[in-house]
């Protein structure tokens, strides 16, 4: 951001002699990503070793693409179809917090795994209970996993092979993550049945049955479903699960805000059931909480970094053949310009005079463009069950009156994360 105000929203830098653009600007990015040749990734040995190296070459567009969102279509995922196992998930998160009757907690485990059981359940089929330590260790690995890639360092991007202590431990962890799917691979291809497909292994199973390809660049290859299944739980899990950790250190933070949407969804939806989808229009405080969440934490800061797979020219600038494009979403969000008061918490600025809620474009927590998030209908859907469900039954408070308040200072990540805190979760009458 600082180099921006300095040179403009578009500009460039070199790292070990390798050429890097920077979109600070709404509008710059908008239009850089509906250009085909600046949607391409790099390629790695970071990426090679957690996907693939054909990773950039079957991912985001064309035919894995379009089979990602048929896996979706046909499980109603994004859609009310999917409803009901957000829910019954929510239902089983709600009963653990009830159990702890208002003792202090820190949430991250909580919300990690039911966040991660919502992937297992799309992926896998099946959901594992939180006392299973196959969650544990699954929403452990990940969380490293995203730590230890840091928030876009230059290992991830820079084709030079740097040794380090972090890479070793990187490696051990992909390998342990690759060695749990691929165990859940091996028992769906024991109990293949091609007229019960149940889950997205099992479509993924049928796929390369009709239509088994050998190349390596291939999603029907055998040898890439275990990666993308891996980018599906990097990108579903951390995500989710740190917003609602956000969510709540800020709702302590902001207790005002908090007993509003209490008022909001008891007005709305009452007390004798939980909110659904069909209650998200009236309900357009809480959604406004939820887009303010989205703008100020600025989960994914850099978003995915892009490539241009063929030189070409923007804004009058010639962007090379395999040079980087950032794309500064937290530079979009934080914008002074946008938002006026960009680092204040304040829910109402996505509200009109009539109290109808409003989304501006700026808000964009998945990405612009071709390469927008294929999970953002999923994400969006469970957000808006887990905590309106979360705020009907709970109120969220520091654990004593001389107790801190959180910081909500981000870590950086390629996810980025809250510091770890400890709060009172009681139960609402």
């Amino acid at each position: 951001m600082e180099l921006g105000n300095k040179y403009g929203q578009v500009f460039s830098f070199t790292a070990l002699g390798m050429p890097i653009v920077v979109l600070n600007e709404y509008q710059a990015i908008r239009e850089a990503f509906q250009d085909t040749k600046l949607n391409d990734r790099g390629e790695n040995e970071i990426q090679a070793k957690i996907f693939s190296r054909s990773f950039n070459k079957w991912t985001d567009m064309g035919p894995y693409r379009t089979f990602a969102l048929a896996c979706f279509r046909q499980f109603g995922i994004g859609t009310s179809r999917f409803e009901e196992p957000i829910s019954k998930e929510s239902k089983y998160l709600i009963e653990e917090l009830a159990n702890l009757k208002g003792q202090p907690v820190d949430l991250t485990w909580y919300f990690n795994n039911a966040v991660s059981n919502i992937i297992c359940k799309v992926v896998f089929g099946t959901r594992f209970e939180l006392s299973d330590e196959r969650i544990h260790r699954l929403t452990s690995l990940l969380n490293r996993l995203n730590e230890l890639l840091g928030a876009g360092g230059l290992e991830i991007f820079i084709p030079i092979n740097i040794p380090s202590k972090a890479k070793q431990e990187m490696h051990k962890v992909v390998d342990e993550l690759h060695a749990f799917i691929n165990d859940m691979i091996e028992s769906h291809r024991k109990n293949f049945d091609s007229n019960n497909l149940n889950d997205v292994i099992d479509l993924w199973l049928n796929e390369i049955r009709l239509h088994k390809s050998d190349d390596p660049n291939s999603f029907r290859n055998p040898d890439n479903m275990v990666g993308q299944i891996l980018a599906l739980f990097l990108a579903g899990t951390d995500t989710n699960s740190n917003t609602l950790r956000f969510g709540t250190q800020y709702l302590v933070r902001y207790p005002k805000v908090q007993d509003r949407i209490h008022r909001e969804i008891d007005t709305i939806v009452g007390r004798n059931r939980l909110p659904t989808l069909n209650d998200k229009p009236n309900l357009p405080y809480s959604q406004a909480v939820l887009a303010e969440l989205h703008r100020i934490i600025s989960l994914v800061p850099l978003s995915d970094f892009h490539v241009a797979g063929d030189t070409t020219t923007f804004r009058g600038y010639t962007i090379p053949k395999n040079c980087v494009v950032i794309s500064n979403l937290y530079a979009v969000m934080h914008s002074p310009e946008v938002w006026g008061d960009p680092e204040e918490f304040r829910p109402e600025r996505f509200l009109d005079d009539e109290g109808n809620f409003h989304e501006p474009d700026e808000v964009i927590s998945f990405g612009v463009g071709r390469r927008v998030c294929l999970g953002e209908a999923l994400a969006r859907q469970e957000l808006f069950i887990f905590f309106t469900h979360l705020l009907h039954q709970f109120k969220f408070e520091k654990t004593s009156e001389n107790a801190p308040m959180p910081t909500l200072k981000p870590i950086d990540g390629v996810v980025t994360h809250p510091e770890a805190y400890k709060l009172r979760v009681s139960k609402r009458d």
